[in-house]
């Protein structure tokens, strides 16, 4: 009799065992969460939106090399190449930030003489074709003879992806984009302006914060995102430049960045 009860009891003592090492393994689970160090998401976010930025230039580097090996074999080639492969590593650099969650790792810059003029010719070109499918008309200009600058030509493309993909997005159909190159002070000057929605100055101090959504929405219904315009600011911060939004009453908005001629303070 007695070793009948041991049977009918013990089931229920190590369940009860069971249950109460269960609860113990859930509390040292939560004390080890505790101890894990905090996931920053708008820097996971914008790490990742980087890894967009780097892998539309390298398509717009390719899109600009084929009529060029087609066509003409220069030493515009050579550049372009070069900078396919520093975009490349650029993109393997950020995952590794990723992987090792240092992604407030700059990467090394890799200088050189750049013609803005130039890039920004290029960079338009690419951009007529997204902006023709919304009847967006995109003009280019230089005044004022920029000079020749000491820079990094892939983090300077990525800036211009971001804002010439920004303006195209939320400009309205029918529409007309600016951008112009002109010298100043001590480095060149590059302007995008277009005819989409008004930000208010409240919007205008955010709009480089990464994550923040601006509560005016394009004709497709898509908000305004802050990630690729932190992206470009911090990518114009590393080249020792400055970066500004300007948004007149009646709209359209005006994103202006100068480069120094000299190059990145080190």
């Amino acid at each position: 009799m007695a070793s009948g009860r041991r049977l009918s009891v013990n089931p229920k003592a190590r369940a009860a065992a069971a249950i109460a090492q269960a609860q113990a393994d859930l509390e040292g689970a939560v004390e080890a969460l505790d101890r894990l160090p905090s996931l920053d998401v708008h820097s996971i976010a914008l790490a990742a939106h980087a890894l967009n930025t780097f892998l539309s230039v390298s398509q717009g580097v390719v899109a600009l090399l084929l009529p060029l090996l087609r066509n003409h074999p220069s030493r515009q080639v050579t550049i372009w190449l070069e900078g396919l492969s520093h975009a490349n590593d650029l993109m393997t650099h950020t995952v590794s930030q990723l992987m090792n969650g240092a992604v407030d790792v700059e990467p090394t810059l890799h200088l050189e003489d750049v013609d803005l003029r130039r890039l920004v010719e290029r960079a338009c070109a690419y951009y007529r074709r997204p902006a023709d499918r919304k009847g967006i008309s995109v003009s280019f200009t230089v005044t004022a003879d920029p000079p020749t600058i000491r820079t990094d030509r892939v983090l300077v493309a990525a800036v211009l992806d971001n804002l010439l993909s920004n303006a195209v997005k939320h400009s309205p159909h029918d529409r007309h984009i600016w951008v112009d190159v002109h010298g100043a002070p001590d480095g060149v000057v590059c302007e995008v302006q277009d005819e989409g929605p008004e930000l208010t100055a409240a919007e205008r101090e955010l709009v480089f914060t990464p994550g923040v959504r601006q509560a005016h929405t394009v004709s497709d219904g898509e908000p305004l995102s802050g990630y690729g315009l932190a992206v470009a600011k911090s990518f114009v911060d590393r080249l020792s430049g400055e970066l500004t939004c300007t948004s007149p009453s009646g709209g359209g908005t005006t994103f202006s960045f100068w480069l120094p001629g000299g190059g990145p303070k080190v």
